[in-house]
């Protein structure tokens, strides 16, 4: 239970890195959306998310001693994918980045709700199990 827990945890947390990163460009977007030749950036999250995921499922091991996986961090996964500059000079649409910012903040506090749920219920287990 403890794994499946702690996985759960590792995902949390790279996903909310990475939606908090996601809202720096998005904010810098909309900082500079009358700056001369700003290009709009933004963070391909999905992909992101998905690459993780992905080298998780190889990287399953049969005896924790066969090989150490090292912890991977928010700059390893960016460098990877770094961020995109998108379209042509001047592209910031003022109305998009405002949706981008509102729909990333309900998704940033949609994660933090989960994990409030499962935090909740494993203290349910811990309490119910004691007795």
């Amino acid at each position: 239970m403890w794994g499946n827990f702690q996985k759960l945890l590792d995902v949390v947390k790279l996903s909310l890195k990475l939606r908090a990163k996601r809202h720096e460009f998005i904010s810098s977007n909309i900082a500079n959306v009358d700056t001369p030749g700003y290009r709009r950036k933004d963070l391909p999250f999905e992909k992101i998310m998905e690459s993780y995921l992905e080298k998780e499922r190889f990287l399953k091991i049969s005896h924790p001693k066969h090989f150490i996986k090292r912890e991977h961090t928010l700059e390893d996964w960016t460098k990877e994918f770094s961020p995109q500059t998108l379209g042509t000079p001047n592209n910031v649409s003022l109305e998009e980045e405002m949706a981008n910012l509102m729909e990333n903040q309900l998704l940033y506090e949609s994660t933090l709700q989960a994990l409030s749920k499962e935090l909740e219920r494993l203290k349910e287990i811990i309490t119910e199990g004691g007795r």
